[in-house]
C-alpha cells in the first residue's frame, strides 16, 4: 500500500516533466521567426533555433522548464507539461545592455568582433599556429529516419476527375517503411582514420579501418568528398562537397551581415554568439549561421552553418580548448541533410548532385502526411580523440592526402570497439547484415567496378579490362578502323600486366597491332617497367607526350579529315615512376622504322630518305602541383583535379645507333590552367609548344593541330570541332620546327531555359606563332611558315541537343585569306556524357 501511495505522489511530478519538445520562436510584433535564439532547459541543455526560428529539444534528462533568450528581446521562461508537444513562443523587443567591450564602437559592434576574428586567423588556425599534430577520428554516416515521425497506417490514393475524388488504390508504403526503419537504417558506414599534420606540408589521412554496408571493398572514390571542412579558417568553407564563401574570409564583411545574439560560457571561457547571413542581391554562394567567438583570442569555439532550400543542410563544428597551447582544437563535426520546406534549388557535392522543384500532379491525392522521402535524413558524425600536438611527425608523399591501409576492410570487432566513440546499435548491426546480403544478391560491387572502369575507358571482365577506345574509330586514311584490345587487371595479377590490341582499317585494308608486358617494381611510388612492340599509325607533325594523362574518347573528330599519317614499327622499353604523387615521370627507349604514308622525302646535304629509322630516348614529366591523390588497394586514385597542370617532354634521337638516321633533340611543353569562380564563368587557358634542335623528319615536327578543310562545295567543310585545335587552319597548311600556341576559352554560365535545356555559350580565341629553319628539306609537302602569327576567334553554343552544339570561328590577321568564306568555319560541337 505504501508503494502505491508513493507512486501516486510521483505521478504529478512525472506529468509535468518530459525529455523532448518542438517549437517556434517569433517576434511578437512582426510575427517573423527569430533565427538562432537561445533555448535552455532547467537541466542545463542548451540549443539554438534554426534559420526558420524552429527548435527541437530531445535529451536523456527530463525537464519541465525552458528559457528563451535573444539579444534585443526580453527573455521568457516557460513551464512545460506532458501535453506540450509544440510551442509557439513570442518574444517582445527590448533594449538590452551588452558588455562594455561590445558597445564601444559606433558602428555595428558585431563588425568589430568579426574584424578581430579575421585579423587573428593565422594565430587561431591550428594548421598555421602549430608545428605538428595528429589525432584519431571516428566517423559514422547514416541514412535513416525517426520511426516516430512516420504514420504507419495504410493510406488511400484518390484520383480527381471532373471535380470528383475517386478512390484508386490502397498505399502501404508508409506502413512498410515504418516497419523496416524500426528494424534498421537505410544505409550505414563507419571509418577510423589517423590524421597527421606537419607545418609546411598538407594534412594526411591514413584510413585504419573502413566499413561500408553492402560492400566488401569500400567505394574509394567516396573518400574524395568533403562533407564538412576540418578547418573553419579557409577562405571558402566546404559543406556537402560544395564551397561557400566563409563568413570570416578576408572580404567577408562586404558579403555578409552580422548581428550579436548573446554571450555564453564555453569551457570556462566567454564566447560571443555572432549571427551571419548573406547580404541581399549578392552574386555569390552564401551560408547562414552562428559563430561562437572567444572574447580573449577571437578564435572560433563553435560554428553552426545552415542552408535552407529543397534540401536543408545543417553543419555543426565544436572545438576543444587546449590550455597548454592556448588553442581551440576541432573536437567533433556533424552534418545533416534532409528534405526542406521551401522550393529554392540547390547543388551539392560540387554540382554533381542538383535538387530542383518537381511539379506535383494535382489530380492525384492521398492521405499521407509524411512520405518516406519527407522524413529520411543523412547524417555524418566525426569525433576526434588521441590528440597529440607538436610531437615529432614524419610525412612523406604529401600530395597523397589519403592512404588506405590494405587491411582496413578486415579489422576485427575488438579494433572497432577500441576507437568507436559512438556505439553500434542493434539497428546499425542489422543494417550491415541486410545490405550485405542484398548487395551480394544483386551484384552491386560488380556494377560499381563496371562504372569505375568505364570512366577510365575500359570494360572490365574477370581477368582483362577491354580498351573501349580501341573498338572503333574513323580517319581519312584508314576509313573505318575496327579493333580489339585491353590489359590484364588485378584479378590476373597486381604485379604483372599484359597489354595488347589489334585493329583493321577498311580503307587501307591493313592490320595494326601492339603487344606489351610490364611488371611493378614498387607499389608506393607506382613504379613499373615494361616492354612492347608496336606497329601502328600516327598523325604527321603532331604534338606528342608520352607521360600525358589522356581521358577516354572513342572517336577523335579531327581524324575524320586528317590525311597525313606515318606508319611506325618500334620496339620500346619504358620505366614509369612517381617522383612524388603529383610528379609522374616516364623514361622511354625506342627504336624502329618510320614510313610516311604520303608523298614525302627528307633531303639534305647528307640524306635523301623517304623512309627512315629512329632510335630515341624520351623523358616525360606530368606535374600537377595542386592535385591530391589516394593510395588504395586498387592503386593510385586521383582525389582532386586542380590547376595549373604541366606536361614536359625531352626526346633525344641518336644517329647510327641501331642504324638510326637522325641526330636531333626535341622539347615539348604543355600548360593547362583553369580559373573557376563560385557561380561565375570559367576560363580555360592552354599553352603548348615545342622546339627541335638539329635535323628532324616530319614525324617530329609540328603542325599546330589544325582542323579545317578547304573542300568544295562549302557545306563539306562543316565537320566536328576538335578539343583544342585551330578550327580555321588547314591541314598541314603550316609546318614548324619551333612553335607556341595559346588557346583561351571563356565558358559563360549555362542559360537555364528549362530544367533539361541549358545551353552554354563559350568565347574562344587562339593564337599561334612558329618558324622552320630549313623548309626545303621536306620535299613533297606544300606548307607555309608560321612566323607572322596566326589568330582566330569564335563562339560556341554547346549542349543544344543530346550533347551536340554549334560553333563558328573566323580567321583574321596576317594569314587572313582573300576570300572571306575561306576564313569562316562552322562546326558541330559534342560533349560526351557517360550518364554517371
Amino acid at each position: 500500500m505504501r508503494k502505491i501511495f508513493f507512486l501516486l505522489l510521483l505521478v504529478p511530478l512525472l506529468s509535468i516533466s518530459q525529455n523532448q519538445i518542438q517549437g517556434l520562436v517569433v517576434d511578437s510584433r512582426t510575427k517573423q521567426p527569430l533565427s538562432f535564439a537561445s533555448i535552455s532547459t532547467n537541466t542545463n541543455y542548451v540549443t539554438l533555433t534554426d534559420v526558420d526560428g524552429k527548435f527541437h529539444i530531445k535529451t536523456k534528462k527530463h525537464f519541465n522548464q525552458i528559457r528563451i533568450s535573444y539579444v534585443g528581446y526580453k527573455s521568457k521562461i516557460i513551464s512545460i507539461n506532458t501535453n506540450d508537444k509544440f510551442l509557439k513562443i513570442k518574444l517582445k523587443p527590448s533594449v538590452e545592455n551588452l558588455k562594455e567591450i561590445l558597445i564601444t564602437a559606433k558602428e555595428n559592434p558585431a563588425l568589430k568582433i568579426i574584424r578581430n576574428t579575421i585579423k587573428n586567423k593565422s594565430k587561431n588556425n591550428i594548421e598555421k599556429s602549430l608545428n605538428s599534430f595528429k589525432f584519431i577520428t571516428y566517423n559514422k554516416i547514416i541514412v535513416t529516419a525517426n520511426p516516430d515521425s512516420i504514420n504507419g497506417k495504410i493510406d488511400s490514393i484518390f484520383v480527381l476527375k471532373k471535380g470528383k475524388k475517386t478512390f484508386k488504390k490502397l498505399d502501404s508504403s508508409n506502413y512498410k517503411f515504418k516497419k523496416e526503419i524500426n528494424k534498421q537504417h537505410i544505409y550505414i558506414s563507419e571509418k577510423i582514420s589517423e590524421f597527421k599534420f606537419k607545418k609546411g606540408k598538407k594534412k594526411k589521412e591514413i584510413i585504419l579501418a573502413s566499413r561500408m554496408a553492402g560492400l566488401k571493398q569500400p567505394l574509394y572514390e567516396l573518400f574524395a568528398i568533403t562533407f564538412q571542412d576540418f578547418s573553419f579558417y579557409n577562405e571558402f568553407y566546404t559543406i556537402a562537397g560544395t564551397k561557400y564563401t566563409n563568413p570570416i574570409a578576408n572580404n567577408a564583411i562586404k558579403q555578409y551581415n552580422y548581428k550579436i545574439l548573446d554571450t555564453v560560457t564555453t569551457q570556462n571561457r566567454a564566447s560571443i554568439l555572432i549571427y551571419f547571413k548573406p547580404k541581399e542581391k549578392k552574386e555569390f554562394l552564401g551560408i547562414e549561421g552562428v559563430l561562437y567567438i572567444d572574447t580573449q583570442n577571437f578564435a572560433i569555439t563553435k560554428a553552426i552553418v545552415e542552408l535552407k532550400s529543397i534540401v536543408n543542410v545543417k553543419a555543426i563544428q565544436n572545438f576543444k580548448y587546449i590550455k597548454k597551447y592556448n588553442t581551440w582544437f576541432p573536437k567533433n563535426m556533424n552534418i545533416v541533410l534532409k528534405k526542406g520546406d521551401n522550393n529554392k534549388n540547390i547543388s551539392l557535392f560540387g554540382g554533381a548532385v542538383k535538387f530542383s522543384e518537381s511539379k506535383k500532379n494535382d489530380s492525384v491525392t492521398n492521405t499521407h502526411k509524411n512520405n518516406p522521402e519527407d522524413v529520411t535524413y543523412f547524417i555524418s558524425k566525426s569525433v576526434n580523440s588521441n590528440i597529440e600536438i607538436n610531437t615529432p611527425i614524419i610525412l612523406k608523399n604529401t600530395a597523397t592526402i589519403i592512404e588506405f591501409n590494405d587491411d582496413a576492410n578486415k579489422k576485427t570487432a575488438v579494433f572497432w570497439n577500441t576507437y568507436r566513440t559512438d556505439s553500434l546499435t542493434n539497428r546499425g548491426k542489422r543494417t550491415y547484415t541486410f545490405l550485405d546480403s542484398i548487395s551480394e544478391e544483386e551484384g552491386v560491387e560488380k556494377k560499381i567496378n563496371l562504372a569505375r572502369n568505364i570512366l577510365k575507358g575500359y570494360y572490365p571482365t574477370k581477368y582483362i579490362n577491354l580498351n573501349l577506345g580501341k573498338i572503333i574509330n574513323l580517319n581519312n586514311y584508314e576509313g573505318l578502323r575496327i579493333g580489339f584490345g585491353g590489359e590484364t587487371n588485378t584479378n590476373f595479377s597486381s604485379k604483372f600486366k599484359i597489354e595488347s590490341y589489334a585493329a583493321y582499317g577498311t580503307k587501307d585494308t591493313d592490320f595494326k597491332y601492339s603487344l606489351g608486358a610490364s611488371f611493378r617494381v614498387q607499389k608506393n611510388t607506382n613504379s613499373w617497367f615494361g616492354l612492347s612492340y608496336v606497329n601502328d599509325l600516327k598523325e604527321a607533325a603532331s604534338l606528342d607526350f608520352i607521360a600525358e594523362n589522356t581521358s577516354f574518347s572513342p572517336i577523335n573528330p579531327r581524324n575524320l579529315n586528317v590525311s597525313k599519317f606515318y606508319n611506325y614499327k618500334t620496339i620500346n622499353t619504358y620505366f614509369k615512376h612517381d617522383i612524388k604523387p603529383n610528379l609522374e615521370a616516364k623514361l622511354k627507349l625506342s627504336t624502329g622504322k618510320y614510313k610516311p604514308l604520303f608523298n614525302y622525302q627528307f633531303i639534305s646535304a647528307t640524306k635523301n630518305l623517304s623512309e627512315y629509322k629512329l632510335t630515341t630516348a624520351s623523358l616525360g614529366l606530368q606535374f600537377n602541383p595542386k592535385n591530391e591523390y589516394m593510395n588504395s588497394p586498387i592503386g593510385k586514385l586521383k582525389m582532386k583535379n586542380k590547376f595549373p597542370q604541366f606536361t614536359f617532354q625531352l626526346t633525344k634521337s641518336f644517329e647510327n645507333i641501331f642504324a638510326s638516321n637522325f641526330d636531333f633533340t626535341q622539347i615539348n611543353l604543355r600548360i593547362l590552367h583553369k580559373i573557376k569562380r563560385l557561380r561565375k564563368a570559367t576560363t580555360n587557358i592552354l599553352i603548348e609548344g615545342g622546339i627541335v634542335f638539329g635535323e628532324a623528319p616530319i614525324s617530329h615536327l609540328y603542325n599546330s593541330t589544325p582542323n579545317y578543310t578547304f573542300k568544295n562545295p562549302w557545306r563539306k567543310r562543316i565537320t566536328l570541332a576538335g578539343k583544342n585545335s585551330f578550327e580555321t587552319m588547314g591541314y598541314n597548311e603550316f609546318i614548324s620546327d619551333k612553335f607556341v600556341s595559346i588557346h583561351l576559352k571563356h565558358l559563360l554560365k549555362p542559360l537555364k531555359i528549362s530544367s533539361k535545356f541549358k545551353p552554354q555559350f563559350t568565347l574562344v580565341t587562339r593564337v599561334a606563332i612558329g618558324d622552320i629553319e630549313k623548309p626545303l628539306q621536306h620535299y613533297g609537302l606544300i606548307f607555309k611558315k608560321l612566323n607572322k602569327g596566326y589568330i582566330e576567334s569564335g563562339l560556341e553554343l554547346n549542349e543544344l541537343f543530346k550533347g551536340f552544339g554549334l560553333s563558328a570561328f573566323y580567321r583574321y590577321g596576317y594569314y587572313k585569306n582573300p576570300e572571306w568564306s575561306d576564313n569562316l568555319a562552322l562546326k558541330l560541337t559534342y560533349k560526351l556524357r557517360l550518364g554517371f
